[in-house]
């Protein structure tokens, strides 16, 4: 590789461990505390390298593609391995940028194989940032399905020049492609189910076979009998055809025996991550009743090991239980029973992810975020809203920390203008019911402050974004993570002691006028019931961010009389002139500045008292 190659790879190492959770090593408070932000400029320092080297070494690079000797190209692929989703060193943006430009060129040169295999890997980068957003609806997410299927399908396309091609590795390449093609969501099951069909039919049809002997087809065939196994809707809205049932059926039976004859070979106990789609098929297939597939699959949740940190471990603890969670959501007559069953598999699951003993782990991210999304709420258990910024404080601490400022800010802020203005926010019925003034202002700063830690718990299902940055963010990834927005309004929504906080997730990010430079389209102002609070949650988020959180990955450096500037300019259009009229009193600014330093200091006391418990 090329020094800069290396220098950026060593450099992501070593923002990787900076921003990585530090235990307090006897450190006092505020020696811990001073650590935190040395290190955070430590990091913001080598981002600022990282960019450097992409502008003066990648992107020239790639400007003169065309001119490039097979040394750069191999180069350029070799850099691109060491960053591909799921490594140490992971950086799918750049993967995805070199992997477009390689494209390109072969599709200048006219390389049939160098194609294909661009597009295989191609379509792998859209599908690693795609998996970041398997938890939102189809409708949100969608253009970037499209985006992996697109690349996938064209490299399939060439399965009809198979005898053609020689190479044995392109042909793998096309294969891969072909079963990959059913990744991602689909509107209905059977769309899927239809893919992976013909997918087996490729894999076990012998002119392929006999054409290239030396590609590993049983594994493929097993593999794609996996993708079947799957392929289970646990959707009321999505019925499977008895068709559909049997091609499951089928597969999930030959996958669960041969990981239960493995695991005898091995002297390992039964698996469970293929036991839980069998006994769900033949649930479907009206062998068991639902009471009958509840029991087993509580037996599987209460074989798990809370010691194991391997993949079938952590689907015991974390994913399995979503599964489960999701039958109880849709058929709610039976969650009474199970209610303190429940409590205790989140209450397990979250000792088990505070104990994990890596920070940042693909499957972890994305069984964490399952568990999210199917949350159920019992009486006894864990608020939501609290399990959630248990989740934000142990994994993404830059998020907490972000949000424990915007809480700070925003119950000042709320407090000044109830001295001033009492019925400010009595656009909230709730807040318009209290007669009395002393109760009505403490339940205004109470909510402020639950704001603020709440409005972007959406990243949840982008965290590697905001916790792996290391260099500054491309236009697609800006893109994505305007989904925050979304997928904290779908998250708090839908459990009963955080509904009414839905809004501020949405709507945090819109701008006042309405005008389409915020996000997202689904927030209208005038129709939300409490468009006072977003409007100060958005002010004081985009002030803490261009001042202070978002500079490393957008590179904006603003100093925070400068934000109070800016924000004042943008009066009647982006923020609430009721707001900045405020803002040009200094003494509110001043005000608002103290409180963030208010919640720096609480937000790394709460993590030094975490990382000492």
């Amino acid at each position: 590789m090329r020094p800069y190659q290396k220098e950026y790879i060593e450099n992501m190492r070593e923002i990787a461990a900076l921003t990585a959770r530090r235990e307090p090593d006897g450190l006092s408070l505020e020696d811990y505390a001073a650590r935190m932000r040395r290190d955070e400029a430590a990091a913001w320092e080598k981002v600022g390298r990282n960019m450097t080297l992409l502008r003066e070494g990648l992107f020239h690079t790639l400007d003169h593609l065309f001119e490039a000797d097979q040394e750069e190209l191999r180069n350029l692929e070799e850099f691109a391995s060491h960053l591909m989703g799921g490594k140490e060193t992971q950086d799918e943006g750049v993967f995805r940028l070199i992997h477009q430009a390689l494209l390109s060129l072969a599709r200048q040169r006219g390389d049939r194989c160098a194609m294909i295999r661009e597009l295989y890997w191609l379509g792998m980068g859209h599908y690693w940032l795609y998996s970041k957003l398997v938890c939102l609806p189809l409708e949100a997410v969608e253009k970037y399905v499209s985006q992996m299927r697109l690349s996938f399908t064209e490299a399939a396309a060439y399965l009809k020049y198979f005898d053609e091609i020689e190479d044995t590795e392109t042909r793998g390449y096309i294969l891969r492609s072909r079963a990959n093609m059913s990744l991602g969501g689909f509107k209905s099951p059977g769309e899927k189910i239809r893919l992976v069909r013909e997918t087996l039919c490729v894999m076990q049809d012998e002119s392929y076979r006999k054409t290239e002997p030396d590609l590993p087809w049983d594994r493929y065939l097993y593999m794609t009998h996996q993708q079947m196994a799957s392929s289970v809707s646990y959707s009321k809205e999505h019925v499977m055809s008895s068709e559909d049932m049997a091609s499951i059926m089928e597969s999930a039976y030959i996958v669960y025996h041969r990981r239960l004859e493995e695991a005898a070979a091995a002297g390992e106990p039964a698996p469970l991550r293929w036991a839980f789609p069998y006994y769900a098929m033949e649930y479907y297939c009206g062998i068991y009743d639902m009471d009958h597939l509840m029991a087993r699959v509580e037996k599987l949740l209460d074989r798990a090991d809370p010691a194991d940190h391997s993949l079938e471990g952590m689907y015991g603890i974390l994913s399995l239980p979503a599964f489960y969670c999701q039958y109880l959501e849709q058929n709610p007559e039976r969650i009474p029973a199970r209610a303190s069953y429940v409590e205790a598999l989140y209450r397990r699951a979250l000792e088990y992810a505070d104990a994990f003993p890596v920070k940042e782990d693909e499957k972890l991210s994305l069984y964490l975020r399952q568990l999210s999304f199917t949350y159920i709420e019992t009486e006894g258990g864990v608020p939501y809203g609290e399990y959630l910024q248990k989740l934000l404080l142990r994994f993404a601490p830059e998020v907490y920390l972000h949000s424990r400022m915007v809480g700070e800010a925003a119950r000042a802020l709320c407090g000044l203008i109830m001295e001033e203005e009492p019925s400010f926010f009595d656009d909230v019925v709730k807040f318009r019911k209290i007669d009395d003034p002393e109760d009505k202002r403490r339940q205004v700063l109470d909510d402020a402050m639950t704001c603020g830690l709440l409005h972007d718990v959406g990243k949840i299902s982008f965290l590697e974004l905001y916790t792996r940055t290391a260099r500054q963010w491309f236009g697609e990834e800006y893109e994505v993570t305007r989904l925050h927005t979304t997928a904290g309004h779908l998250l708090l929504s839908e459990r009963a002691s955080t509904k009414r906080f839905a809004p501020i997730a949405l709507g945090h990010h819109a701008w006042y006028d309405g005008s389409n430079h915020g996000y997202p389209e689904e927030y209208h102002r005038l129709e939300c019931p409490c468009r006072q609070m977003v409007d100060v949650i958005g002010l004081v988020d985009w002030l803490e961010n261009v001042s202070h959180s978002a500079q490393a990955y957008t590179g904006m450096e603003m100093s925070f009389d400068e934000a109070v500037e800016e924000a004042v300019s943008l009066e009647g259009r982006r923020f609430s002139p009721m707001l900045t009229a405020r803002l040009r009193d200094k003494r509110v600014a001043e005000l608002i500045w103290e409180a963030f330093e208010t919640g720096r200091r609480e937000a790394y006391r709460r993590m030094y008292e975490w990382e000492n418990d």
